[in-house]
């Protein structure tokens, strides 16, 4: 964030290119089964964490620090976005996650900040 900025303009310019990017996904699923992290739980695939971002940035659905406990629970291995690549789309999943991952701790330390 740059020191000349409105941090809640940054934030929402975080927010917007996390959701833009989320929408290049063709919700094929591949990567589910291949997530080291899946255990049977859709939210454990990089198919499932980009569905949890989406709903809670659009709808405003689970709290920040369920969604922190689902996203930093991937073990961002990279093995979806390679089958990504494989499948030539241009979709991204372990850097939105990370991304999202910088957004949550932007928030928190925003709200600190904020006496909030």
């Amino acid at each position: 964030m740059s020191p000349h900025n409105d941090p809640e303009a940054d934030l929402k310019a975080m927010e917007t290119e996390i959701l833009n990017a989320i929408q290049t996904c063709i919700n094929c699923r591949m990567c589910v089964r291949m997530c080291p992290t899946h255990e049977g739980w859709v939210t454990q695939s990089a198919f499932g964490r980009l569905a949890a971002i989406n709903l809670h940035l659009k709808y405003g659905l689970g709290s920040e620090k369920e969604l922190s406990r689902l996203l930093f629970s991937c073990a961002n291995c990279r093995r979806c976005q390679v089958r990504c690549r494989m499948l030539s789309t241009n979709a991204t999943p372990s850097d939105v996650i990370i991304k999202t991952r910088q957004l949550l701790a932007r928030k928190a330390l925003h709200k600190e900040r904020q006496g909030a």
